[in-house]
């Protein structure tokens, strides 16, 4: 995610170490333990999926609560937690038509779920209370086929385990949208200028590393009278305006009498990344070198910006080493 190594002296332990954060110890935890401790400050920071925030972390990012969110949402396990229902259920089609259902039921509902907080959260917020909650640590597909739950919630990613156990989404049924997260004790955020410098490196690090996904520099040698004459040449093509316009030097020749010849260097999108070259091609480039791009830094990242100010908004954040 962040383009940082991580090591380990061997595949058995838990504890490693990031390249390049020489004081920085990594553990590998079960997602569920990092949410809880990252929330007792046993852990300073944490990669975890929102779901398990939600259900074990409590309320975040609001003053006073334990957790402060760094990166909301870094494009890793996305799914949804939502509700399962019999697919014989024929007239349950909404939200709103189970909870008609259970108003007239003489039996509450038994729900089948590993996240029973935001599950009876969910429920009543939408002013359903003829339910109850079984919590189950996995196969919750198969509770209803073994008679021992009449529905589910579960995460949900392409729906196919669902559908091959004879179970489907409702309209108005997804609790969440979930992802992995960045998250940080908000207390050990606050109270170390450390921390807050590596938090911010690794954000800074993923956020680039993100932005550089599918994108190429392109560093080729074309002819031309002087700069201006060859960066008329790229402007008059589609892709060889680059990020923010072409990079153009002078190259040095071998022979003093040999001028006119520049340096260029550009990043484009991968998809562009042929028509690029060929464009080069036709305007006189060559030596076209292409490499991938690690990092593309933006002048601050706005996401550690609002991570500061939510901190120094709360009376008596005070900051150690």
């Amino acid at each position: 995610t962040s383009g940082v190594g991580v090591r380990r002296k061997s595949d058995r332990l838990y504890v490693a170490r990031m390249e390049g954060f020489g004081d920085v110890e990594v553990w590998f935890l079960r997602p569920v333990d990092i949410a809880r401790k990252v929330r007792s400050g046993v852990i300073d920071l944490g990669f975890t999926g929102f779901d398990l925030l939600e259900e074990y972390a409590g309320s975040r990012d609001i003053p006073g609560s334990d957790i402060v969110t760094i990166h909301e949402n870094l494009g890793i396990g996305e799914c949804r937690l939502g509700l399962g229902v019999p697919m014989s259920w024929d007239s349950i089609r909404t939200l709103s038509d189970l909870a008609a259902k259970l108003h007239t039921s003489p039996t509450p509902l038994r729900i089948a779920s590993k996240f029973p907080s935001a599950t009876d959260a969910f429920m009543r917020t939408h002013g359903i209370a003829n339910y109850t909650i079984i919590s189950m640590d996995g196969a919750l597909e198969a509770s209803t086929q073994m008679g021992t739950a009449d529905c589910i919630v579960d995460l949900v990613a392409s729906g196919v385990t669902l559908r091959e156990n004879l179970l489907k989404e409702i309209d108005g049924g997804t609790i969440l949208e979930s992802s992995l997260q960045l998250v940080a004790n908000r207390k050990a955020l606050a109270g170390s200028t450390r921390l807050k410098a590596v938090a911010r490196e690794i954000l800074e690090r993923i956020e680039a590393h993100q932005a550089a996904a599918g994108q190429f520099n392109i560093i080729a040698n074309i002819r031309g009278a002087t700069v201006g004459g060859v960066a008329r040449k790229l402007g008059s093509t589609t892709d060889l305006r680059g990020m923010d316009g072409p990079t153009i030097t002078t190259v040095v020749p071998h022979s003093t009498n040999e001028d006119g010849m520049y340096a260029i260097g550009l990043v484009v999108r991968k998809e562009r990344l042929y028509s690029a070259v060929q464009q080069l091609r036709e305007i006189g480039g060559s030596g076209v070198c292409v490499l991938p791009v690690t990092y593309v830094f933006d002048p601050e990242s706005a996401r550690w910006n609002a991570v500061v100010k939510r901190l120094e908004g709360e009376a008596g954040g005070g900051e150690g080493e």
